[in-house]
């Protein structure tokens, strides 16, 4: 069985927290990153230049890993509005299985969070306002393309804002 895994928040969520810790327990699990293909062919995470290219990277990486039996593919970026949600749902027709793992943590955690990033990983704080402006819940023509719908909550922060509490 192939089974995608698409996640969904604004940057300081966890995603690729997440996605790396459930790679980490999951064999032959592959995490398609945008981040990481910015960094890896643009130099910097944060370099938007190429958004074209990246984004037909990480398309063609998840079809990619998908060609493996048994594969899951967890689609790191982050997939705010329904229409992209729908965009890599439809474009997936060779997993069996799709999860969408939307992350409703607070706006201050992420901020938090955020903050703690060094350099070019570190989103302005304009950008992230423009980003939660931007997230839209799941709506049900959405869900209906996914077998699963995960919610990832606010118990889900890092350890370092666990240990100043």
């Amino acid at each position: 069985m192939r089974t995608f895994i698409l996640l969904s928040a604004i940057p300081g969520s966890g995603k690729s927290t997440w996605a790396k810790r459930y790679a980490s327990e999951h064999p032959n699990t592959h995490i398609v990153s945008s981040d990481e293909i910015r960094r890896v062919y643009f130099g910097a995470v944060n370099n938007f230049d190429h958004d074209k290219e990246v984004w037909d990277i990480f398309l063609r990486d998840i079809h990619r890993y998908g060609e493996e039996d048994g594969a899951t593919v967890i689609a790191d970026s982050t997939n705010l509005t329904n229409a992209y949600r729908q965009y890599y749902a439809e474009q997936t027709p060779e997993f069996d299985r799709k999860i969408l793992v939307c992350f409703h943590i607070p706006y201050e955690i992420a901020l938090k969070q955020n903050a703690m990033r060094e350099g070019p990983s570190l989103v302005p704080v304009p950008a992230m306002e423009r980003m939660r402006a931007e997230f839209e819940r799941p709506n049900q023509k959405t869900l209906d393309l996914f077998d699963e719908y995960l919610i990832v909550g606010k118990s889900f922060v890092s350890e370092e804002l666990k240990e100043k509490k």
